[in-house]
């Protein structure tokens, strides 16, 4: 028996019938035969256990489809609706009434909460709230926007091969933004397809063609139907490098140039719904949502018009109780900038200075990141301390008399200690000890010593980055190092970067000549090296050859003067190279990272040693 009989058998088994409606998680559009039929469970009905399967928060996407199988259980018709999970910041207040459980909401004309008793009164809306109670607290907001609604349409050779696809996206008001259509030959085989953008009257013909090198062609053509692009795809194993020539045509279809690169999508399927108001001014919260949406919120750092999610990051950190111009402590993993959050706004619940000094009571290295925002809540100032921890052992004696808490003390030179009145007097010190006593028993007994502290500036125009300042105020190596930093102001790409020494002399410099597409040729960014009296060493320029970067590191004699020139970024020949010029250029709130390293690398003792 084959896995597709063994699957008709199963689905017979559960009464599972063709040409009726049945629902099903997670759905992925058909490639083949092999696929066509259901794998997955097959629900009877929209109903809340569906809603709820847990599969679904695994990867923060809701993705249920309703679906008719044909005479053979092949999928025939299949209506596909996928959601985002986003967790929100929202006012609990107003569920404190609602037993535990799950419960559904929407908003009503008046953007008022309506509740819904069952998950088929909003299965179909564009979004609708998920309020989730354990215990009698609220442990879980979230709103569903829907991200795409797609219809496919299977039709299928005698053999049950796939010989047409269809496939009808919708927005949110139900109208057809695109169509697609796939065609197959009796094996299986593709052999070409149709798109087209509803919006822009754009359409797309492709054609696989498979023969004298050529894989495939594709034709592009405007909304009046004039030919914009016809675009080559040769066979890699038997061409070199360009497999692609996209040759662009004027209005009587002559070409006008001709390039490597494929032409912009007519449209881009994987571009999610727009949510509806007011769904769509609620706050995500972030430190509880799943990174699937979160990358997609720090992306939007580099986007043009960052309007709408600079009023969402404001908003959250004013729901956070962040103020301009009020010192805070963040929590512990500092979110990275554009890896980890949006821009430079906070987006984590802040702590007191005592709670932030005891976020990592185990661990060897402990963090202590304190912050300012501005007007604009986005970080006007930034602090960051890696402090070492060493286990101590004392006489316990001392500390009988003491309640359950948190003490801190400094070790006098006569080995008493000397207790401190708080931890603000503690951390303002280059070293201390910390006593903790729990349940009439000491706990812990450790020994803070600072090792790094660096500290930053950041300058905006309105909300975007303009500059920055890094001042290295502790550190085994680069004491009072500063680097400044400029960016882009449409963009907060970095563009221009001076490394200055303890003394004020620029070190290292980076500039970025063009940020984006570059051509064949032209040169995109320029190191170059100095000693520490200010006295130029390299200059290094990169460059595109071949759809590859080019090096050309220029050595310098104090009279500025050529000597010899390479290929390579990092040499042994240079003595003045420091770790930090692999990572040239240094992106905001990373260069500690480096030191830290650096440290581990220089400061360790080795396993022989001990």
């Amino acid at each position: 028996m084959n896995n597709q009989t063994a699957i008709i058998n199963q689905l017979k088994a559960q009464a599972i019938e063709p040409n009726k409606t049945y629902f099903q998680y997670d759905f992925s559009d058909i490639l083949n035969k092999e696929y066509s039929f259901p794998r997955k469970k097959l629900f009877l009905a929209i109903n809340n256990a569906l809603e709820t399967d847990p599969s679904m928060f695994s990867i923060a996407r809701q993705n249920i489809a309703q679906i008719k199988l044909n005479n053979h259980y092949q999928y025939q018709d299949v209506l596909n609706r996928r959601r985002n999970i986003i967790e929100i910041l929202y006012p609990t207040d107003q569920f404190q009434a609602l037993d535990d459980g799950v419960h559904f909401y929407i908003f009503d004309k008046n953007n008022q909460l309506q509740k819904k008793e069952k998950f088929e009164d909003i299965f179909e809306l564009p979004c609708y709230l998920r309020v989730e109670k354990k215990n009698g607290v609220v442990i879980s907001i979230q709103k569903k926007p829907l991200t795409a609604i797609a219809h496919y349409v299977y039709d299928y050779w005698p053999n049950q091969n796939l010989k047409q696809t269809v496939l009808e996206m919708y927005n949110n008001n139900q109208q057809l933004i695109f169509f697609y259509e796939f065609f197959y030959d009796e094996n299986g085989k593709s052999i070409k397809s149709n798109e087209k953008n509803i919006a822009t009257g754009q359409t797309l013909q492709h054609t696989d063609i498979e023969k004298d090198g050529i894989e495939s062609i594709e034709e592009y053509f405007d909304n009046q139907g004039i030919k914009t692009n016809h675009v080559i795809y040769y066979d890699k194993s038997k061409k070199a490098y360009p497999w692609i020539e996209n040759q662009r045509l004027n209005q009587r279809g002559e070409v006008i140039e001709t390039t490597n690169n494929k032409p912009d999508e007519i449209f881009d399927s994987g571009q999610s719904l727009e949510e509806t108001h007011p769904y769509n001014t609620l706050i995500m919260d972030v430190e509880k949502s799943d990174i699937t949406v979160t990358d997609s919120l720090f992306k939007h750092t580099f986007d043009i018009n960052t309007t709408p999610w600079d009023s969402e990051a404001i908003n959250r950190a004013k729901f956070l109780g962040i103020k301009p111009n009020q010192t805070y402590y963040n929590k512990l993993p500092y979110p990275n900038f554009f890896n980890n959050r949006y821009k430079n706004f906070p987006h984590q619940s802040p702590l007191s200075l005592i709670e932030a000094e005891n976020q990592q009571p185990k661990e060897k290295y402990s963090d202590l990141i304190k912050f300012e925002v501005g007007e604009n809540y986005q970080y006007k100032t930034l602090i960051k301390e890696k402090w070492q921890q060493t286990p101590l052992s004392l006489p316990l004696e001392q500390f009988k008399p003491l309640e359950n808490d948190i003490y801190f003390f400094t070790m006098a030179d006569n080995g008493q200690l000397q207790p401190l009145d708080n931890v603000e007097q503690a951390v303002a010190l280059p070293s201390y000890i910390r006593v903790e006593k729990e349940m009439g028993k000491v706990i812990s007994i450790v020994q803070k010593t600072r090792i790094i502290k660096v500290a930053y500036q950041f300058e905006y125009n309105n909300n975007t980055l303009t500059a920055s300042k890094l001042n290295v105020l502790q550190s085994p190596v680069f004491q009072d190092m500063l680097i400044e930093t400029k960016y882009e102001n449409s963009d907060s790409m970095l563009t221009y970067q001076v490394i200055k020494n303890a003394d004020g002399i620029i070190i290292r410099t980076f500039k970025f000549i063009k940020i984006g597409e570059v051509k064949e040729g032209e040169v995109n960014a320029i190191y170059e090296r100095f000693n520490n009296k200010g006295v130029k060493t390299n200059h290094i320029t990169l460059s595109v050859q071949n759809n590859r970067n080019v090096i050309k590191n220029e050595y310098l004699d104090e009279k500025g003067q050529v000597t010899h020139t390479t290929d390579l970024f990092k040499d042994s020949e240079i003595n003045n190279q420091q770790f930090y010029d692999r990572e040239l250029p240094l992106f905001p709130d990373d260069f500690e990272y480096g030191l830290f390293d650096f440290y581990l690398e220089h400061h360790q003792p080795s396993e022989e040693s001990k």
